[in-house]
């Protein structure tokens, strides 16, 4: 059987910082359409606006022609959001989440100026996370799960 989708809706924002912003807006008046989300609310919005900010600044190189688009889907047990750039993206297929998570880190504290902490959060608080590339645009996806 296949899971039904109760919401389904896209998002765009030019790639400028600060718009993220509106993303973060819509998903707080998704949640006000549906009381599934639970506690998840806040962990959604901060992943969700961390992957944009890399979208529009690795991926889309704060061009601002360039748009960053987020695709949501609800269902009764779980919310995936993807977030699309016009960038290549990095080598996804080679990707193992704790090993990434542990580099960033560890990178991270060794810096003097350490930016770049959001994909090092966006596991932290998502269940699940992949990248992709669908029809010529990189994507990151954001998965959570939420009990009825």
């Amino acid at each position: 059987m296949s899971e039904k989708w109760l919401i389904g809706t896209e998002w765009s924002i030019p790639s400028e910082f600060g718009r993220e912003k509106r993303i973060s807006a819509n998903i707080a008046k998704l949640s006000g359409t549906s009381s599934l989300f639970g506690d998840r609310l806040d962990d959604m919005i901060t992943t969700v606006t961390e992957a944009c900010l890399n979208a529009l600044e690795h991926g889309n190189k704060l061009d601002g022609r360039l748009q960053v688009r987020v695709r949501v889907q609800v269902s009764d047990s779980r919310t995936v959001y993807r977030i699309f750039d016009c960038g290549s993206g990095f080598d996804y297929a080679q990707w193992e989440e704790k090993r990434l998570a542990a580099m960033v880190a560890g990178n991270k504290l060794q810096e003097d100026n350490p930016r770049g902490w959001g994909l090092k959060l966006i596991l932290s608080l998502a269940d699940r996370v992949r990248f992709g590339s669908e029809a010529g645009a990189f994507y990151t996806e954001i998965e959570f799960g939420y009990d009825k």
